[in-house]
């Protein structure tokens, strides 16, 4: 190891000067220099107690003035001087006692200033020294003034003072000097450190320093140490011994740095007209310009000093960076046996947050290695988040990172990871080389989940593949959403070829298997601001069942659990509260949580072959959705429905929906829906309606459902009565055996065909009516009105069906109570009034009734028909 540059200009002239003494009392002999050369060096290394060497001639003259003069002049690890001039007095050589009158150094180097042109001239005891060098580049001036010690001293007065003009910088000392030691006040004053040093990286701003320093053969201290740079203030010592063993002790503090203001004065000064720069960065096309990359640092061979022992203590109360304050820095390491031992590094940070790295580096061959243990927490991740610009999404909220750190083999590793999110646990380990193109590996992994990515780092650019692969993908979704239990499962596989770059992340060739689904495509995902997610996916025949909740998963919680959809959500805004106080529901009330709404936006496409849910099957199906500022726009949609043309369009925000859909030729067999007892079994539907809801749970967006539409159905075929075969009884009413005949006929089941059935419906507060039900079919026809209540599943209906017979009642059926199960009644106020004109009322009243009035006959003729049909209209258990 070199030892550290402390010997000055004037201390090495004074030992200059003890050595040439020596040769010049011979000077009268003449004789060869040559001869004296092992006693200047001898004298020289005495007095600086560092080897001297002067490998050059040696010469003498006499006349016009005596003057030795040495070349190639050595101190060891100090200096490197052309050529040393002694000038003597004449007169006081020829008394015999030899008067040094100057010295003059010119060429070579002392430390760090080169080319030196140094005098120093002599006054009896008094010397005083004038000259320049250049100093890192830069012209300096120097001068100095004093007096040699006497015999009864140990120590004289020295000044001494460097300037370098065109930074506006210099240091001066003021103190004393003797046998080779130094003691006094250093000050040092810089117009810009940037400028000092060159580096645009280090503060533009002024810096001040003092300190008491105390050089010796054996060490160099500097206490009191008090720096200002800028606003900043910095205080501590630097304690080294110059001999073996070599020891150190660094111990630095520093109030605050604000590296924001730095950074915006570095942009300022970057900033150049666009003219400006094309003009001085254009090239001829002959010669292209040619940039190689350097190798990071680290890659570089790298050994510890040998031989030196040392202790760093550093500490920053605040370091101001991207508008947020880390403070609390502080960096204990120690340098022992060519070990470098890390006892800590650490900082709290923004978002509650801190960070620690413990550990040791060694370097064997130049090849660095270090092994160490990483710790980092958050309990403010949004926060945190934001400062470093890594999203702004309200959760995880709390994150812990423990890992072991390693370095070797040009490698750079963070093994055993485990990094808690919440209530999610991540391990794994992640690695980038030290070499140009950087190698990036990682596996990480949640329980049950996988994850790898392995790819290179050039320019700025990530380039390689990821994968995400699980036994199941219940297990998957569980890891993400603890919550969630999919009703079926099956191995889940995603891999793509990822590019990354300016905060955007590409995924092309992106295959993914869930179960049986399967999806190919590409995918971006940028970074910069709101995050956005823009893909555009192909799938073959995809089952959603499987990935629906569970039946019955949140039994305690829901009385009809199969009714819930969807998520957690914020606090909810005023809704429309209709129907949610009165009676029962199985519409849950839990908020749905849509925050994931706010996290990002997206603009995705969809198709595939066929999308099954529950029983109904959409082919082809198409989409597109977009996702911004919270809000879900899904503006296109086409699929085929049950052999028809459907098309929809939707709209989700955190507090409601609005849906539009159409729907053409679709045939009701595949389906045959039934409602209130009656069943759709054939025909061919159209629909078209436009819904609105708004609420942050189910119960609220039925209560608040507004919208209306129109249902037609052609050709189709209706169980649950057979009006065919009522008419032909109605032609043939001749007795009460008809008339039981027509109801068992007509309204105990059967089936009747129809050419149309058609309605309007309007919705408000949940609340859907259809004044318009228009049925034409066989034997007759239907007309009727219906209300639904969504919120309490209940239904209000009365349907007249028409008999094509010539002058047939109209039988009336009425559907009230729970949606699902209705009670039936007839309603017999035509057929009764009919009957009686036809005279066949009579055929109903009880025997012995024959001699009553007209008013309890016909009474008693409504009761037995009320009777009769009663059986009828009972609701089949």
């Amino acid at each position: 190891m070199s030892r550290l540059p402390v010997s000055p200009p004037t201390a090495i002239a004074a030992a200059l000067i003890a050595g040439g003494l020596a040769l010049v009392l011979a000077a009268p002999a003449l004789m060869d220099g040559d001869a004296w050369r092992g006693r200047i060096e001898t004298e020289a290394s005495a007095l600086l107690r560092r080897k001297v060497t002067v490998a050059g001639p040696i010469s003498l003259r006499i006349l016009p003035s005596p003057a030795v003069t040495l070349a190639a002049v050595a101190v060891e690890g100090t200096a490197s001087l052309d050529r040393v001039r002694l000038g003597l007095s004449l007169g006081s050589l020829l008394a015999g006692r030899p008067q040094l009158d100057d010295v003059v150094m010119e060429g070579g180097r002392v430390g760090p200033l080169v080319d030196l042109s140094l005098r120093a001239v002599t006054t009896g005891e008094s010397f005083a020294i004038s000259g320049s060098a250049r100093l890192w580049g830069k012209s300096a001036t120097l001068e100095a003034k004093g007096r040699r010690p006497t015999s009864t001293e140990s120590m004289a007065p020295l000044k001494a003072a460097v300037s370098l003009p065109s930074l506006e910088s210099g240091a001066s000392f003021d103190g004393s000097f003797g046998k080779g030691a130094l003691s006094g006040k250093l000050d040092v004053s810089l117009a810009s450190l940037a400028r000092f040093t060159g580096s645009a990286q280090l503060p533009d701003a002024p810096l001040s320093a003092q300190a008491e320093l105390r050089l010796s053969p054996d060490e160099v201290v500097i206490s009191d140490l008090g720096v200002i740079l800028g606003e900043s203030t910095i205080t501590g010592s630097v304690v080294a011994s110059l001999t073996a063993p070599a020891l150190m002790d660094v111990t630095l503090r520093a109030d605050s740095f604000d590296l924001d203001s730095r950074r915006a004065a570095i942009s300022a000064k970057t900033e150049q007209p666009k003219s400006a720069t094309a003009t001085t960065t254009a090239t001829p096309a002959s010669q292209p310009q040619q940039t190689a990359q350097p190798s990071p640092a680290a890659s570089q061979p790298f050994e510890l000093p040998h031989g030196l022992a040392a202790n760093l203590d550093v500490g920053i109360g605040r370091l101001k960076w991207r508008g947020e304050t880390i403070s609390n820095i502080q960096i204990n390491a120690l340098l022992e046996g060519e070990r470098l031992t890390l006892s800590q590094a650490s900082a709290k940070l923004p978002g509650a947050g801190f960070i620690k790295l413990t550990g040791s580096m060694v370097t064997p061959e130049g090849r660095p290695r270090f092994d160490g243990t990483l710790k980092a927490e958050s309990r403010n991740l949004p926060e945190l988040r934001k400062w470093l610009s890594l999203g702004s999404s309200a959760a995880p909220i709390r994150g812990k990172l423990e890992g072991k750190v390693q370095l070797a083999e040009n490698r750079l590793a963070l093994n055993a990871l485990t990094l808690d999110l919440d209530e999610r646990r991540v391990t794994g380990m992640i690695s980038a080389g030290l070499a140009l193109p950087i190698p990036l590996k990682a596996e990480l992994g949640l329980p049950g989940l996988a994850l790898g990515f392995d790819g290179v780092l050039s320019d700025g650019r990530i380039d390689g593949g990821a994968s995400l692969r699980a036994a199941g993908f219940a297990q998957a979704i569980r890891a993400l959403a603890p919550g969630y239990h999919p009703r079926g499962n099956g191995e889940l596989a995603v891999s793509a070829h990822v590019e990354g770059a300016n905060g955007l992340i590409t995924l092309t060739d992106l295959q993914a298997k869930a179960g049986e689904a399967q999806i190919t495509g590409k995918a971006s995902l940028s970074l910069e601001g709101q995050p956005k997610l823009t893909a555009n996916l192909a799938g073959n025949a995809i089952g959603l069942d499987p990935f629906l909740p569970a039946p019955n998963q949140d039994k305690g919680e829901e009385s009809k659990p199969r009714r819930r959809t969807g998520y957690a959500a914020p606090p909810p805004p005023p809704i429309i509260p209709a129907a949610l106080s009165s009676g029962s529901s199985s519409w849950s009330r839990t908020a749905l949580d849509l925050g994931w709404l706010q996290s990002l936006d997206a603009d995705l496409s969809l198709e595939a072959k066929t999308v099954t849910v529950s029983g109904w099957r959409l082919d082809q199906p198409r989409a597109h959705l977009g996702l911004a500022k919270g809000i879900a726009d899904l503006d296109r949609f086409s699929a085929r429905l049950l052999g028809g043309e459907m098309a929809a369009a939707a709209r989700l925000a955190a507090n409601g929906l609005t849906l539009s859909a159409n729907l053409k030729g679709a045939d009701l067999a595949q389906v045959k829906p039934a409602a209130g007892g009656l069943k759709l079994e054939k025909g061919t539907l159209g629909a078209d309606l436009r819904l609105a809801a708004a609420g942050t749970s189910p119960a609220a967006l039925v209560a608040s459902l507004s919208g209306n539409g129109r249902v037609d159905v052609n050709d189709g075929e209706v169980a649950g009565f057979d009006l065919a075969a009522m008419d032909a009884r109605m032609r043939n009413m001749e007795n009460l055996g008809s008339l039981l005949g027509l109801v068992q006929a007509g309204l105990s089941g059967g089936k009747s065909r129809f050419s149309s059935l058609s309605g309007t419906f309007n919705a408000d507060k949940g609340i859907v009516v259809s004044r318009d039900l228009t049925l034409v079919a066989e034997g007759g026809g239907a007309t009727g009105i219906a209300t639904i209540d969504l919120p309490q599943e209940t239904i209000s209906s009365k349907i007249a069906f028409k008999l094509a017979a010539p002058g047939a009642p109209a039988l009336g059926l009425r559907l009230d109570g729970p949606l699902a199960s209705p009670n039936k009644a007839v309603d017999i106020n035509d057929l009764q009034r009919w009957l009686v004109e036809k005279g066949l009322g009579k055929a109903l009243n009880p025997k012995g009734a024959g001699e009553s009035s007209d008013a309890p006959k016909k009474f008693k003729a409504g009761d037995a028909l009320r009777g009769l049909f009663s059986a009828f209209g009972k609701k089949k258990e």
